[in-house]
């Protein structure tokens, strides 16, 4: 097994007026994923939860915005696809609705409207509309992939309220297609081939069987997907989901969504109780018509606005060196986390 958890402390020394300028010992622990070996920064601190924030004065400052995903707004002012690519400009599936996304992230791109409701708080999503929300864009991607064989990478993403980045706060998904992996996608396909072609093993099988074996991350499993505390975090609540012999979210079962959605509402269940209104959310494929080496994964990272001047969780570390910074160690995360599975 080629599995390495590697890590590395360092102290730092100040002297703590909290204690009469008394010598204090600070640590930060570097981690490198044992995947893509990129490297993270864990703080432990203290603090068990963050504060509630008011998000009725978050919602309050897009109520005179527009809102173009509303049912009675949708229709008129959203584009559509063309017809020899989804038949009528729109795919829809009861309440869901995917529509090209304005902004090209990639050479396709497109909104997965879940639901009608306008908002809808993190405890009150139900397993329908999140499982219907993410098979209608698996249709999207099966269709994707007959009409232009050169699309080998996707993903499915969502950014929830403003916080993580979202504009709009009726809930929608993204999908992004094209010849081109996104950096960490394409980091984690490199790796997982590395990986096979040494050790002659799937990464996968054998991080499941690893942090199951060490029992400090791993959460729990729902079906066919596995939940971890990610070792090198990416930030707040960053949390794994595997599923166990995917290769491609094209490849996924109505068994294997609903065992995700079933998962993710749990995940929504702990955010909610330690003060996390917001996230980020992606579904990585492997490269359609790949190997097997890769299997489809979850990652999903808590956004908030930090106490006590509501400072942004991003700061030059992630932006300018391209290395996270976490607060909490992965390991306490488990073990909060562990009792909603």
């Amino acid at each position: 097994m080629g599995i390495a958890f590697k890590g590395r402390f360092q102290n730092a020394k100040i002297l703590d007026p909290k204690t009469g300028y008394e010598e204090t010992t600070l640590t930060l622990e570097t981690r490198w994923d044992p995947l893509t070996k990129r490297s993270v920064r864990v703080l432990d601190l203290p603090i068990k939860k963050l504060a509630t924030m008011d998000i009725d004065e978050i919602l309050k400052r897009a109520e005179d915005i527009p809102c173009p995903f509303c049912p009675d707004a949708l229709d008129e002012v959203t584009p559509r696809f063309p017809n020899d690519f989804i038949e009528g400009g729109r795919l829809c599936f009861g309440e869901v609705c995917i529509i090209p996304n304005r902004l090209p992230f990639d050479r396709y791109c497109a909104v997965v409207v879940l639901t009608h409701q306008h908002y809808v708080p993190l405890v009150d999503f139900t397993e329908e509309q999140l499982f219907n929300g993410f098979s209608t864009a698996c249709v999207f991607l099966r269709r994707l992939v007959e009409v232009d064989s050169s699309v080998r990478f996707f993903s499915i993403n969502w950014n929830y309220l403003p916080m993580s980045g979202g504009s709009i706060i009726h809930p929608h998904l993204q999908i992004i297609g094209g010849d081109l992996p996104t950096h960490y996608q394409g980091e984690m396909i490199r790796g997982a081939r590395e990986y096979r072609q040494q050790w002659e093993a799937s990464f996968w099988d054998e991080l499941i069987a690893k942090e199951k074996e060490l029992g400090e991350r791993y959460i729990g499993a729902v079906g066919n997907t596995v939940w971890l505390a990610s070792y090198a975090p990416f930030g707040l609540g960053d949390t794994m989901a595997v599923f166990r012999e995917r290769t491609s979210l094209l490849n996924l079962t109505d068994q294997d969504l609903r065992d995700f959605t079933q998962g993710l509402l749990k995940v929504f269940r702990y955010y909610q109780e330690f003060n996390y209104y917001s996230f980020n959310l992606s579904l990585y494929s492997g490269e359609y018509g790949g190997d097997d080496s890769f299997w489809v994964n979850a990652r999903m990272l808590a956004r908030r606005l930090l106490p006590p001047v509501g400072a942004s969780d991003v700061s030059y570390f992630e932006k300018l060196h391209g290395e996270p910074i976490a607060y909490k160690r992965p390991e306490r995360q488990c073990e909060e986390m562990r009792g909603y599975f």
